[in-house]
């Protein structure tokens, strides 16, 4: 993850801050996110489906109908983003979320 300082003026103060920039995700390494956190047990890929598919869905367009935004949203906070999601929250590292939402962006 990189840094940053940014200046932010206060009244008449200026004060600099360190902001931490949001990893870039790598779809390669989404994909072995996919598999290493077990996605495909509860998901349908490429006509392959996990023994609870039912439960999760297909995922071959997500990309295409899905902005990254509502990817990493519902990817952090399933029934949060989508009311009556059954996917459970994942714990991810801010990578894994980012290579993840960018392996699912590239679902198409």
């Amino acid at each position: 993850m990189s840094a940053r300082a940014i200046p932010i003026l206060i009244g008449a103060t200026l004060l600099s801050t360190t902001v931490l920039a949001e990893p870039s995700g790598d779809a390669a390494r989404g994909a072995q996110v996919y598999e290493a956190k077990m996605c495909n047990l509860c998901h349908t890929l490429g006509g392959e489906a996990g023994p609870m598919a039912e439960l999760g869905g297909v995922l071959d367009q997500v990309g295409a109908n899905r902005s990254t935004q509502w990817l990493r949203d519902y990817l952090l906070d399933p029934a949060g983003t989508l009311p009556g999601a059954q996917m459970p929250k994942t714990e991810l590292t801010p990578q894994e979320l980012a290579d993840l939402v960018a392996y699912m962006s590239s679902l198409r």
